[in-house]
């Protein structure tokens, strides 16, 4: 029995007299025709839930601008009380 390895032909470094394998040339695949698809159902864009959360955001602002613009005409009125009465007094001090 020996322990000596043998030599491989392929291990030499040498290079080898067969030239390498060329990979086969991949085929081209034939273009398959997609089936057409359906047409998507009609539907109103937008969720139920994104409707009533714009309605409701639409009242908010309007309610805020609401309160506003009444808290500041009865700022206006007070102001217009207070002068006509500063110039009543105004009168009576002459």
């Amino acid at each position: 029995m020996s322990f000596v390895r043998k030599p491989r032909p392929y291990s030499s470094g040498l290079p080898s007299l067969t030239p390498p394998a060329v990979p086969a040339p991949q085929s081209r695949r034939e273009k398959r025709e997609k089936p057409a698809r359906p047409a998507p159902a009609r539907r109103p864009p937008g969720s139920p839930w994104a409707t009533a959360v714009t309605a409701l955001a639409v009242l908010g602002m309007v309610l805020v601008a609401l309160v506003g613009v009444s808290g500041l005409a009865n700022q206006l009125s007070r102001d217009a009380q207070f002068r006509s009465a500063a110039a009543g007094v105004a009168d009576v001090v002459r």
